[in-house]
Formats: C-alpha cells, sequence, structure tokens
C-alpha cells in the first residue's frame, strides 16, 4: 500500500480550533471541493505520486453527506450535502485504480452528536478541568460507547454509508481520540456488573482500562456490522497515542487477528526519535497483526522544520526497511501540494496489497 487519507469533510477541524487552521484558502479544505476538484486531485495522487489507495473519512463533527438517518448533523455546506456527488468521485477513483478505504470515527469525533443530544456525551472525571470538558463534565465531542443512542449513532453511520456507496474495499475505524475515560452512571453501571465494584472503590487505571476494553469491543461490533455489508472488505484500525501504549494489554485481545492496527506517528520523524519510533512498531506487533505506517505529511509540517520533508522521507525508509510494507500518509482537511511532494516516499517496488484486493505489481520509481 502506498495511499493518502484525506477526510470527505472538515472532520475534527474547523469547529474546535483557531483561526490557524481556519485562515487557509478555501480552495485548500476538502470539504469546499466539488466532483471536478476531487477528480483533479485523484489524479494527482496517481500520476504524480504513484498511490494505489485512498482512504477518505466519511464522518467527523458532522456528517459530509445528505444523511436520512442523522439529518440534524449533515455538514450543511459542504457541496456533497448541497448536491450529492461522492458515487462518481469513488467510480473515478476505482477507474484509476486505487483501492478504497471508507474511515470513520467511532463515537469520538462527534461534536454535531453530542451538541444534539448532550445526555449521551462522555461525562469526565468529578472536578476534572481539561480543554473540550464544559463546567457539568460533558465532553464536547465524545460519545459514551456504552449509551444506547451513542451506540446507534455510531452504527447507523457505517450502515447508512456502506450502504448508499459502493467500491469500498476496506474499512478503517477510529477510536476516540481523548484521554477521558467517562464516570457516567451507565459506565458505572456496566463497570459494576464486570467488577462487582464501584468507581470509588476502583483506582483510576483500572476505571480506564475497562473504559478502553470495552471501548474496543464496541468497535468490534462495528467491525462485525461493517463485514457482514461488505464480506470481502479488509478491516483496519487506528491506534492512539497514549492510551494504545498504557492499555494495549486489554485494547490487543478486542482487535481480531484479520484487522490491521495503523500506527499514526504525530511527530516521530525527527531523527532523535528515530530509536523510539522502530520499539513502538515491535510493540504494536506483538499481538501478531498486520502493522501499518500513518506519517504525517499535512500543512503543518513546513512551520515546523524546513527539512521536515527529507526527515519524514528517510523515517518512511526506515519502516519498510523495518518490514512494514504498507504507508498510509495522512493529509487530512486541509490539501498543500507542497507537503504532499515534499513528504513524498516512492517505493522501488509496490508491495502486493492482495489482501485488500490489489493486484501484485512492481515497477521502478524514483523520488
Amino acid at each position: 500500500m502506498y495511499g493518502y487519507y484525506l477526510f470527505l469533510g472538515r472532520g475534527d477541524y474547523h469547529l474546535a480550533f483557531g483561526p490557524e487552521v481556519i485562515d487557509h484558502p478555501p480552495q485548500t479544505w476538502t470539504s469546499t471541493w466539488d466532483a471536478s476538484d476531487w477528480r483533479r486531485r485523484i489524479d494527482f495522487l496517481v500520476d504524480r505520486l504513484d498511490a494505489d489507495t485512498l482512504a477518505i473519512l466519511m464522518n467527523g463533527f458532522l456528517l459530509p453527506y445528505p444523511s436520512q438517518r442523522f439529518p440534524e448533523v449533515r455538514e450543511k455546506d459542504h457541496p456533497n450535502v448541497q448536491c450529492e456527488f461522492l458515487q462518481e468521485i469513488l467510480d473515478h477513483a476505482r477507474g484509476r485504480g486505487l483501492s478504497l478505504i471508507a474511515t470513520f470515527c467511532t463515537t469520538g469525533h462527534a461534536m454535531g452528536y453530542a451538541k444534539a443530544h448532550p445526555e449521551c456525551a462522555v461525562v469526565a472525571a468529578t472536578g476534572l478541568k481539561q480543554r473540550f470538558v464544559d463546567a457539568d463534565g460533558r465532553h464536547a465531542f465524545n460519545l459514551c460507547h456504552h449509551h444506547l443512542v451513542a451506540r446507534a449513532y455510531a452504527i447507523g453511520v457505517v450502515e447508512e454509508v456502506l450502504t448508499r456507496y459502493r467500491g469500498f474495499s476496506g474499512v478503517l475505524f477510529h477510536p476516540p481520540e481523548h484521554f477521558v475515560s467517562c464516570r457516567c452512571r451507565v459506565c458505572e453501571q456496566a463497570f459494576h456488573v464486570a467488577s462487582k465494584k464501584s468507581f470509588a472503590e476502583a483506582s483510576d487505571r483500572g476505571i480506564d482500562a475497562f473504559y478502553w476494553a470495552t471501548c474496543m469491543a464496541f468497535q468490534g461490533e462495528l467491525v462485525q456490522r461493517a463485514r457482514t455489508l461488505l464480506p470481502s472488505a479488509r478491516m483496519l484500525t487506528f491506534d492512539v497515542p497514549g492510551p494504545f501504549d498504557e492499555h494495549f494489554d486489554v485494547i490487543a485481545p478486542q482487535i481480531s487477528p484479520m484487522t490491521a492496527i495503523v500506527h499514526w506517528d504525530y511527530s516521530s520523524y525527527r531523527p532523535e526519535q528515530y530509536a523510539s519510533l522502530k520499539e513502538c512498531l515491535r510493540f504494536f506487533q506483538t499481538a501478531g497483526h498486520r502493522l501499518i505506517f500513518t506519517p504525517t505529511s499535512s500543512y503543518n509540517l513546513a512551520t515546523e522544520d524546513p527539512e521536515y520533508g527529507d526527515k519524514v522521507v528517510k523515517q518512511i525508509d526506515m519502516v519498510l526497511n523495518a518490514g512494514i510494507q504498507d504507508v498510509l500518509y495522512y493529509h487530512g482537511p486541509i490539501w498543500m501540494e507542497d507537503t504532499i511532494l515534499a513528504t513524498s516516499w516512492k517505493p522501488a517496488r509496490v508491495f502486493s496489497l492482495s489482501w485488500m484486493g490489489c493486484a501484485e505489481a512492481s515497477a521502478q520509481r524514483g523520488r
């Protein structure tokens, strides 16, 4: 795999972050593109970068498609909501030889739904003061996976997208990206059933481990639903830095051996962190899952280091030499061709991805 991960809509940007994100020119936002814009960028990925895979985030804070199940959280100004064109784009991408991965946040990154249905938002520990947690302890965009309303939303989005659009050969799930374990009444009841303890009688670590084990168990239910709808599709999950490192012993058993783990690196392209990256890759391979590497190639890298492009390329070369055969770049909601080109690593050989239905191919390429 040599692919790119783009957001169809704004994802988790634009509503929660500041002007440094919002001020990018409109044409750079993937959420402003019409069908012709998407075709042009897809052709760029294939013709300039030799990409063979495109992952598309299908939800986020709002839904970038004309949802019938959840009209209250549509991204109303999105071109695909106003005049639906996504199927045309998926057909074009497949015609250009790209494998398509439908990407879903599970119970995280759901600001629109949490605002419309605050009763199912994550509740933080009493007295916790953290960004995106209000005075009542409600999280702004993470839903409680034990709450039936939240579960119905996560399942409903997956079902709606995978029945509305055709052409996906993979499904990638993104666990909640936060460090707040839910302490709501529903979670405490579930915890008591599992452990015979109340939250007051348990340690924070024990509660956190329970939260992540059950969160990933619910994600496993989403995986099974996706398998029912797309029997031949392959399943993938992102890891989450922090919780996955600390609680992998309870998380790993909840991830099917047939599900690949996508390790998303945020900043370890810096040479001084190469050693820790190698150790991290070995760590996430301990349970026997296929591992995919996701480097960041988005707009903000150029502000960090003028040599970031070469460093990312060297990092990817190191990852491939360590035996990781698949690279899926994160680029997200903002298209910046200079950072895409600067971080592009064109492999001498395109590795077989038969597990996602891609034919074996090899080609001599130069960066």
